[in-house]
């Protein structure tokens, strides 16, 4: 039985209720687990007959649906390793990315690799402020597509075609893995100097998805509304039927309006889209639908008020959960709503350890993590034998995580982290900034961050026309950040500077942003 065996378990739930409903898109007809299940496999031994072999590395750059998941699970039985693509980093970080996982194979939709393929639509991108990256950086891969053929792809094969040719060859043997054999490959921190990615294991990727499971209570017969691989597959696997929800921007009517078509039990946001339904319910005096009973909050701090709005629109036997973990090792601790506010203590309450996790506290007061869910360290560098999360934090007399602040700088805004190191030497090499520092300030009201830069201008400069001229120069080719972290508010001041070493004052930094976003609050 391979490691995973994925595939093996989905079956097992196929040959109880073949023909129930197992994932669908939110506007489509559901896929029944049988299906699922031939269609998975299909794909995986076309794949293989079209030459993945085990251990190659599958970028994949496909957007959450059905289709998505079926070739995820069919790229996992292959043998693939699939790198998560993340195309919004702009050119010149992808194809520094791409050097150091060199990709075999990419699996992406039909209009992204059609634009990235094509110098007319990049240039066009680029005018509407996205930075698409070129196929030149992939030239040595081979494409599949998901969806019609368009001009510029490449000579790009289409996933149905290959999952055709799959059902015409049922004697192509799936491979079998080793534990220690790498599953999973995710961009973190780095510059385009030095990009890293985190690599996960067989072993770590099913730890991950069977503790996951177990956090999510979820059973068979239930329904999940959301398209977070790391959700889908444990609800897959204990029956559940999965509903992934539309591309785009969550709208909080559609996404109430969904819930309730779809009699959803269970459901993920993170804290900013849960600030827009609760906030919509309530404008509304309306409540979430009487099925849902679990409440999924994570990648972002989840504050105390807005757990207090959704307990005034979720049905009273339901709950929240905020999820506490990181990309190397996932999840760490939860708590539940009702913990959260009952706590009074300093800090922010994160909840016990989930079962495997061996959590200790450094002489410094940092979060050092082991477990089953680790990953086995950063792609080209030494094996990781414990996380150190840059996280300060204390354990109270229940055993409990509660986080005092964060060493490191990320900046957590919606579904991004955001890393002021990869930016800042960026916005420094813009004509008249001397140095620069990017700040994340909380606002409550949308339970999200915003970024407010700060650019200190060079002798002689105009601080206005340099003002001015910076929103232009962040999307410039030369000069261009994610768009994810664009700033909210530009200052351009002298930055505050703290000891000997007059390194950047952080900290009087975002008390300066945070007041200056205040006033700006105020005027509007």
């Amino acid at each position: 039985m391979r490691t995973l065996a994925l595939l093996d378990r989905l079956a097992a739930r196929a040959a109880e209720r073949p023909d129930a409903p197992a994932v669908a898109n939110d506007d489509g007809r559901p896929v029944d687990r049988a299906t699922l299940v031939r269609r998975v496999r299909a794909l995986a031994r076309g794949l293989v007959a079209a030459g993945l072999a085990p251990g190659d590395r599958v970028l994949f750059a496909v957007r959450p649906s059905v289709e998505a998941i079926v070739a995820i699970l069919a790229v996992v039985e292959a043998g693939g390793v699939l790198v998560a693509a993340e195309v919004g980093t702009g050119s010149a970080l992808f194809a520094a990315r791409m050097a150091l996982v060199r990709p075999r194979w990419v699996i992406g939709e039909s209009l992204l690799l059609a634009a990235a393929g094509s110098r007319v639509a990049r240039a066009i991108a680029r005018r509407r402020g996205v930075d698409l990256p070129s196929l030149d950086a992939l030239r040595e891969a081979r494409l599949v597509r998901v969806g019609p053929w368009l001009p510029g792809m490449r000579g790009a094969r289409a996933a149905t075609a290959i999952e055709r040719a799959g059902v015409e060859a049922p004697h192509v043997a799936l491979p079998a893995a080793r534990e220690d054999a790498p599953a999973f490959v995710v961009f973190t921190s780095g510059t385009t100097a030095a990009p890293r990615a985190v690599v996960h294991t067989q072993r770590s990727l099913r730890a991950t998805l069977d503790v996951v499971g177990a956090s999510l209570a979820v059973a068979d017969g239930d329904v999940l509304y959301a398209g977070e691989l790391h959700l889908a597959l444990p609800a897959l696997l204990a029956g559940a039927r999965v509903v992934v929800p539309p591309r785009g921007a969550l709208d909080p009517a559609a996404t109430i309006r969904a819930l309730a078509a779809h009699g959803a039990t269970h459901t993920f946001l993170v804290p900013a889209d849960a600030q827009r339904v609760a906030d919509h319910l309530a404008a509304r005096g309306a409540a979430c639908p009487s099925t849902l009973r679990h409440l999924l909050l994570g990648a972002a701090p989840v504050e105390v008020p807005l757990l207090r709005r959704l307990r005034a629109v979720l049905p009273p036997s339901a709950t929240a959960w905020a999820i506490y973990g990181m990309t190397e090792i996932l999840p760490v601790a939860t708590v539940s709503i009702d913990e959260k506010l009952a706590w009074t203590g300093e800090g922010d309450l994160l909840g016990a350890p989930v079962p495997g996790i061996e959590a200790r506290v450094a002489d410094d007061g940092e979060l050092l993590l082991r477990g089953p869910q680790l990953c086995a360290g950063y792609l080209g560098e030494p094996e990781m034998t414990e996380h150190a999360t840059g996280d300060v934090v204390r354990v109270d007399e229940h055993g409990r995580l509660v986080l005092l602040g964060r060493a490191k700088d990320m900046i957590i805004r919606g579904h991004h982290n955001v890393y002021p190191a990869l930016h800042e030497p960026v916005v420094a090499r813009i004509p008249g900034v001397r140095r620069c520092a990017m700040v994340g300030v909380r606002d409550d009201r949308a339970s999200d961050e915003r970024i407010v830069l700060v650019v200190e201008p060079d002798a002689g400069t105009d601080a206005a026309a340099l003002a001015r001229a910076l929103p232009a120069a962040l999307r410039a080719e030369a000069t261009r950040i994610d768009d994810a972290a664009l700033p909210d508010r530009i200052l351009v001041m002298a930055l505050p500077e703290v000891g000997r070493s007059r390194k950047i004052d952080r900290a009087a930094l975002r008390a300066l942003a945070g007041r200056a976003l205040r006033e700006t609050a105020e005027r509007a």
